[in-house]
């Protein structure tokens, strides 16, 4: 270890000494860009950040935070919105070194690594021409994806993140290493698909993999004028829409500064046979772009990397619509425009399919009926405090004016510090379930990932 630590921070020399991985104090010179999520607008300040190398790193790592009741969270990916991979004045888990992806051609299965993100799978999965469902941008974490739920372009045919999970490696809260599956710890799989990071770390995982290696996706971009017309047409045509066919759609600002509605299909099944399906939908308007082609699953969820790059500040609200009536697309015109900044923009995710086949008792996740996922994303190059209160409000107006007419579940991976009474309702029937297995695996509730955690 080359770090020099403080004499206030003595204690920590003897975790360091465990450790094959690095420990990262305030005073050392890299600690600021090791602390930095995606999210720029999260400043919590931890008392130290373990960047683990290995299991044992780990296991080591949650023995002694707890043995010292420290406060202790856990760095996956590091794509996270509300903060929850940093506590402050306490302990990181960081994995973001642990990134290491194993295929199994012949099972179709992924052994990934807990810090391992959508864009390490997805290419190391297409050289055998396997994928699994994702997150639509790259650098987002497989694992926090995948506790929350997992929402994605391929949701329909496929599911959530959380149903292509087949098993994971968890580090328990007493520093016991446990592999949860169909046959064992099959009450914790059932927590981690879904359930949020309340149980353990998560330093690997399993998941189902599907031949794809090109799909039929891109843009069709709409003046604002038609908006209103060609969401009617789209909310008629997702309800009949075959599994293979996922459509996110939203709006955002255009470098020339006007305002475009755009919908963003992906067919994963036969090109030729998705040419047919997906030929209404240019009949819904008269589109100013059309860039929907053939394109390799990896290209696409790295195409819309550069317009979330880490650091930029973001807040987000979400609600969930069974679909879209005139009143609810009047609130995302009205409210939502014009944008809090050109960084703005607001995303409706298609979650149907086999996503909504899953039973609501098979999972956690527990909102298995058709709906649209809205994501207002609030995001800004920072300015003052008083202009950062402006963009929040922004996201916080559409959220309230939709509530009315949307599920009363909120979205956990999505759901701010704020919204702790949503927690309970986004797990419906589940929660007292959830609250069995953190009494079981974590009883002295030593982690909280999840907003408004569960309570042990």
């Amino acid at each position: 270890m080359t770090t020099t630590y403080g004499q206030s921070n003595t204690l920590f020399k003897y975790l360091a000494a465990l450790l094959t991985g690095q420990l990262f104090l305030p005073e050392d010179a890299a600690y600021e860009s090791v602390r930095q999520l995606w999210n720029g607008k999260v400043k919590t300040r931890p008392s130290a950040i373990i960047r683990c190398l290995s299991i044992q790193d780990v296991i080591h790592t949650v023995r002694w935070t707890h043995k010292h009741g420290l406060a202790l969270s856990v760095r996956g990916g590091g794509h996270d919105f509300a903060g929850r991979a940093l506590s402050e004045n306490g302990v990181v888990i960081d994995l973001s070194q642990m990134r290491a992806v194993t295929i199994d051609p012949v099972n179709r299965t992924a052994h990934v690594q807990g810090g391992a993100t959508a864009g390490d799978l997805i290419q190391s999965a297409q050289k055998y021409g396997l994928a699994t469902a994702t997150g639509t941008i790259s650098s987002v974490g497989m694992a926090g994806f995948t506790l929350g739920g997992g929402y994605g372009p391929l949701t329909g045919a496929y599911g959530l993140g959380a149903d292509n999970l087949l098993s994971a490696q968890v580090v328990t809260a007493n520093g016991q290493l446990v592999t949860a599956n169909a046959e064992e710890y099959a009450d914790l799989l059932w927590g981690l698909r879904g359930g949020g990071g309340n149980f353990g770390v998560v330093v690997s995982l399993e998941y189902r993999l599907h031949p794809l290696i090109t799909v039929l996706s891109g843009m069709l971009l709409y003046p604002l004028d038609q908006a209103r017309a060609v969401l009617r047409r789209l909310n008629e045509f997702i309800a009949t829409a075959p599994d293979e066919l996922t459509i996110a759609s939203g709006f955002f600002q255009m470098p020339d500064g006007s305002t475009v509605l755009f919908l963003s299909p992906t067919y994963c099944g036969p090109i030729e046979a998705g040419e047919q399906v997906l030929a209404p939908l240019r009949t819904f308007g008269s589109p100013l772009v059309d860039q929907v082609q053939p394109i390799t699953y990896n290209a696409l969820i790295h195409e819309l990397d550069a317009i979330a790059p880490k650091g930029r500040h973001y807040y987000i609200q979400t609600q969930s619509l069974s679909g879209l009536q005139a009143e609810t697309i009047e609130v995302l015109i009205e409210q939502g425009l014009p944008f809090s900044s050109s960084f703005s923009l607001i995303e409706l995710h298609n979650f149907h399919g086999a996503a909504s086949r899953v039973g609501v008792s098979e999972t956690a996740f527990a909102l298995r009926q058709d709906h649209l996922m809205v994501q207002a994303i609030a995001a800004w190059e920072p300015q003052s405090p008083d202009d950062e209160q402006r963009h929040i409000q922004w996201a916080q107006n559409i959220s309230q004016v939709l509530a009315p007419y949307a599920f009363k579940w909120g979205y956990i991976n999505a759901l701010d510090e704020q919204e702790q009474e949503r927690v309970r309702l986004a797990f419906g029937s589940n929660y007292e379930r959830l609250l069995d297995l953190k009494r079981t695996y974590d009883p002295d509730d030593v982690f909280r990932s999840t907003i408004g955690h569960v309570e042990p």
